[in-house]
């Protein structure tokens, strides 16, 4: 039987492992890879940004510039990093663009809104 490669993104440990044991355990053909495109599938947590994550990704996506994101969302320079950097991590991503190319690609955001 063919394997399945799988990526999983979730919002903590405990959503990630609940979610990969209940995927092996319905079909033992699944493998889990990262990152995403080497996956035939992609599992997202559809609660793994926050409200706020989500704002301040969109507002980089619009500004594209941390200061200008800080100014127009009324936070410090420094909590718009600290959100950027959680951002990165739950992505899996190295940058603000590769943030909101993800982003856009899985529909964790939308800039029309």
């Amino acid at each position: 039987m063919r394997r399945i490669t799988v990526a999983i993104y979730a919002r903590n440990d405990v959503v990630d492992g609940f979610i990969k044991a209940q995927l092996l355990k319905a079909n033992p053909n699944f493998v889990l890879v990262d990152p995403p495109a080497q996956a035939d599938a992609v599992i997202i947590d559809a609660q793994l940004l926050t409200p706020t994550e989500k704002k301040i990704l969109k507002a980089y996506a619009k500004f594209g510039k941390i200061k200008e994101v800080a100014r127009a969302e009324n936070y410090s320079y420094a909590t718009v990093k600290r959100y950027l950097s959680r951002i990165y991590t739950k992505l899996k991503v190295k940058s603000g663009t590769q943030a909101v190319a993800f982003a856009l690609r899985y529909q964790l955001i939308d800039l029309e809104e």
